[in-house]
Protein backbone atom coordinates (compact mmCIF):
# COMPACT_ATOMS: atom_id res chain seq x y z
CA UNK A 1 0.00 0.00 0.00
CA UNK A 2 2.69 2.54 1.01
CA UNK A 3 4.94 1.40 -1.82
CA UNK A 4 2.26 2.54 -4.28
CA UNK A 5 2.33 6.04 -2.76
CA UNK A 6 6.13 6.12 -2.88
CA UNK A 7 6.06 5.18 -6.56
CA UNK A 8 3.52 7.93 -7.32
CA UNK A 9 5.50 10.57 -5.44
CA UNK A 10 8.84 9.42 -6.86
CA UNK A 11 7.51 9.74 -10.41
CA UNK A 12 6.06 13.20 -9.75
CA UNK A 13 9.19 14.38 -7.92
CA UNK A 14 11.43 13.27 -10.77
CA UNK A 15 9.20 15.03 -13.30
CA UNK A 16 9.47 18.22 -11.17
CA UNK A 17 13.28 18.04 -11.10
CA UNK A 18 13.78 16.59 -7.61
CA UNK A 19 16.52 14.08 -6.81
CA UNK A 20 16.90 11.43 -4.13
CA UNK A 21 19.95 10.67 -2.03
CA UNK A 22 21.29 7.13 -2.15
CA UNK A 23 18.72 4.95 -0.44
CA UNK A 24 15.97 7.55 -0.81
CA UNK A 25 16.16 8.60 2.85
CA UNK A 26 17.44 11.65 4.68
CA UNK A 27 20.37 10.91 6.96
CA UNK A 28 21.28 13.49 9.57
CA UNK A 29 24.41 12.87 11.58
CA UNK A 30 26.25 14.93 14.16
CA UNK A 31 23.67 17.69 13.93
CA UNK A 32 23.10 19.97 16.90
CA UNK A 33 19.46 20.46 15.83
CA UNK A 34 18.84 16.70 15.71
CA UNK A 35 21.13 14.80 18.09
CA UNK A 36 18.98 11.65 17.98
CA UNK A 37 19.07 8.65 15.62
CA UNK A 38 17.53 8.83 12.15
CA UNK A 39 13.78 9.32 11.93
CA UNK A 40 12.25 5.83 12.03
CA UNK A 41 8.95 6.62 10.23
CA UNK A 42 10.65 8.14 7.18
CA UNK A 43 9.41 6.80 3.81
CA UNK A 44 11.07 9.02 1.20
CA UNK A 45 13.23 12.11 0.92
CA UNK A 46 13.89 14.13 -2.21
CA UNK A 47 15.39 17.53 -2.84
CA UNK A 48 16.05 20.17 -5.46
CA UNK A 49 18.04 23.39 -5.45
CA UNK A 50 15.12 25.23 -3.84
CA UNK A 51 13.26 22.66 -1.72
CA UNK A 52 13.28 19.45 0.28
CA UNK A 53 10.38 17.01 0.57
CA UNK A 54 10.18 14.49 3.40
CA UNK A 55 7.48 11.81 3.33
CA UNK A 56 6.74 10.12 6.64
CA UNK A 57 4.35 7.43 7.86
CA UNK A 58 1.82 8.85 10.32
CA UNK A 59 -0.30 5.75 10.88
CA UNK A 60 -1.73 6.43 14.32
CA UNK A 61 -4.84 5.37 16.16
CA UNK A 62 -5.66 8.88 17.37
CA UNK A 63 -5.18 12.43 16.09
CA UNK A 64 -3.15 13.23 19.23
CA UNK A 65 -0.64 10.47 18.39
CA UNK A 66 -0.53 11.65 14.79
CA UNK A 67 0.21 15.19 15.94
CA UNK A 68 3.16 13.99 18.06
CA UNK A 69 4.62 12.08 15.09
CA UNK A 70 4.06 15.05 12.81
CA UNK A 71 5.84 17.47 15.17
CA UNK A 72 8.79 15.08 15.52
CA UNK A 73 9.04 14.72 11.75
CA UNK A 74 8.78 18.49 11.33
CA UNK A 75 11.74 18.98 13.68
CA UNK A 76 13.77 16.43 11.72
CA UNK A 77 13.07 18.13 8.39
CA UNK A 78 13.77 21.55 9.87
CA UNK A 79 17.18 20.34 11.08
CA UNK A 80 17.94 19.12 7.54
CA UNK A 81 16.87 22.46 6.07
CA UNK A 82 19.10 24.38 8.46
CA UNK A 83 21.98 22.14 7.43
CA UNK A 84 21.32 22.74 3.72
CA UNK A 85 20.93 26.49 4.23
CA UNK A 86 24.45 26.79 5.64
CA UNK A 87 25.85 26.51 2.12
CA UNK A 88 23.17 28.30 0.12
CA UNK A 89 20.07 30.43 0.26
CA UNK A 90 16.76 29.64 1.93
CA UNK A 91 15.40 26.17 1.18
CA UNK A 92 11.65 25.47 1.28
CA UNK A 93 10.55 22.44 3.26
CA UNK A 94 7.56 20.21 2.57
CA UNK A 95 6.50 17.54 5.02
CA UNK A 96 4.15 14.91 3.60
CA UNK A 97 2.25 12.95 6.24
CA UNK A 98 1.10 9.59 4.85
CA UNK A 99 -1.79 8.03 6.76
CA UNK A 100 -2.79 4.41 6.18
CA UNK A 101 -5.25 4.52 9.08
CA UNK A 102 -7.86 7.15 8.39
CA UNK A 103 -11.39 7.88 9.55
CA UNK A 104 -13.50 10.98 10.14
CA UNK A 105 -11.85 11.66 13.50
CA UNK A 106 -8.72 12.75 11.58
CA UNK A 107 -10.45 15.44 9.47
CA UNK A 108 -9.85 18.13 12.10
CA UNK A 109 -6.22 16.98 12.41
CA UNK A 110 -5.72 17.49 8.66
CA UNK A 111 -7.11 21.03 8.78
CA UNK A 112 -5.06 21.87 11.88
CA UNK A 113 -1.74 20.49 10.63
CA UNK A 114 -1.99 21.89 7.10
CA UNK A 115 -2.73 25.39 8.42
CA UNK A 116 0.42 25.25 10.56
CA UNK A 117 3.23 26.48 8.32
CA UNK A 118 5.74 26.88 11.14
CA UNK A 119 9.16 25.73 9.89
CA UNK A 120 7.77 23.79 6.89
CA UNK A 121 4.66 23.41 4.76
CA UNK A 122 2.69 20.28 5.63
CA UNK A 123 0.46 18.08 3.48
CA UNK A 124 -1.57 15.07 4.52
CA UNK A 125 -2.24 12.18 2.15
CA UNK A 126 -4.28 9.17 3.15
CA UNK A 127 -5.30 5.82 1.78
CA UNK A 128 -9.03 5.88 1.06
CA UNK A 129 -11.54 3.84 -0.87
CA UNK A 130 -10.01 4.86 -4.21
CA UNK A 131 -6.36 4.45 -3.19
CA UNK A 132 -4.10 7.32 -2.15
CA UNK A 133 -5.87 10.66 -1.96
CA UNK A 134 -4.69 14.29 -1.83
CA UNK A 135 -1.17 13.72 -3.21
CA UNK A 136 -1.98 16.19 -6.00
CA UNK A 137 -2.09 18.92 -3.31
CA UNK A 138 1.61 18.61 -2.45
CA UNK A 139 2.68 22.09 -3.46
CA UNK A 140 5.89 21.50 -5.45
CA UNK A 141 4.47 18.35 -7.06
CA UNK A 142 0.83 19.39 -7.53
CA UNK A 143 1.11 20.85 -11.02
CA UNK A 144 3.28 18.06 -12.31
CA UNK A 145 1.52 15.45 -14.35
CA UNK A 146 3.26 12.14 -14.48
CA UNK A 147 3.19 10.52 -17.92
CA UNK A 148 0.63 7.97 -16.68
CA UNK A 149 -1.74 10.79 -15.59
CA UNK A 150 -1.39 12.95 -18.67
CA UNK A 151 -4.34 12.87 -21.01
CA UNK A 152 -4.15 14.14 -24.52
CA UNK A 153 -7.00 16.36 -25.58
CA UNK A 154 -8.05 15.84 -29.14
CA UNK A 155 -9.18 18.80 -31.22
CA UNK A 156 -12.46 18.03 -32.95
CA UNK A 157 -13.11 20.57 -35.70
CA UNK A 158 -16.86 19.90 -35.74
CA UNK A 159 -17.25 20.75 -32.05
CA UNK A 160 -18.96 24.14 -31.59
CA UNK A 161 -17.04 24.95 -28.38
CA UNK A 162 -13.68 24.30 -30.07
CA UNK A 163 -14.59 26.50 -33.03
CA UNK A 164 -15.78 29.28 -30.72
CA UNK A 165 -12.57 29.08 -28.70
CA UNK A 166 -10.40 29.34 -31.82
CA UNK A 167 -12.46 32.29 -33.07
CA UNK A 168 -12.16 34.08 -29.71
CA UNK A 169 -8.41 33.47 -29.65
CA UNK A 170 -7.94 34.91 -33.11
CA UNK A 171 -10.05 38.01 -32.35
CA UNK A 172 -8.95 38.81 -28.77
CA UNK A 173 -5.60 37.10 -28.31
CA UNK A 174 -4.63 34.71 -25.55
CA UNK A 175 -3.95 37.30 -22.82
CA UNK A 176 -7.27 39.10 -23.17
CA UNK A 177 -9.18 35.82 -23.44
CA UNK A 178 -7.49 34.55 -20.28
CA UNK A 179 -8.51 37.73 -18.41
CA UNK A 180 -12.12 37.34 -19.53
CA UNK A 181 -12.24 33.68 -18.47
CA UNK A 182 -10.46 34.48 -15.20
CA UNK A 183 -13.21 36.94 -14.28
CA UNK A 184 -15.81 34.21 -14.80
CA UNK A 185 -14.19 31.73 -12.42
CA UNK A 186 -13.94 31.80 -8.67
CA UNK A 187 -10.32 30.81 -8.25
CA UNK A 188 -10.58 30.74 -4.46
CA UNK A 189 -12.71 27.61 -4.33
Amino acid sequence: MVSNLINILRERAEAAGFREPNGGKLQLSNDENWPEAALENQLLYCYSDFASILVVDISSDTPAEALKLAKRSETYLDAALLQREQNSSVIDGYLVLAMTKFDDSFRRFIIQIEKDTRFVRKHVVFHGENGWERYQRITPLGLVNSPSEAQLTEFIPDCIESSELLESLSKQGSTQLARIHGQEWNLNE
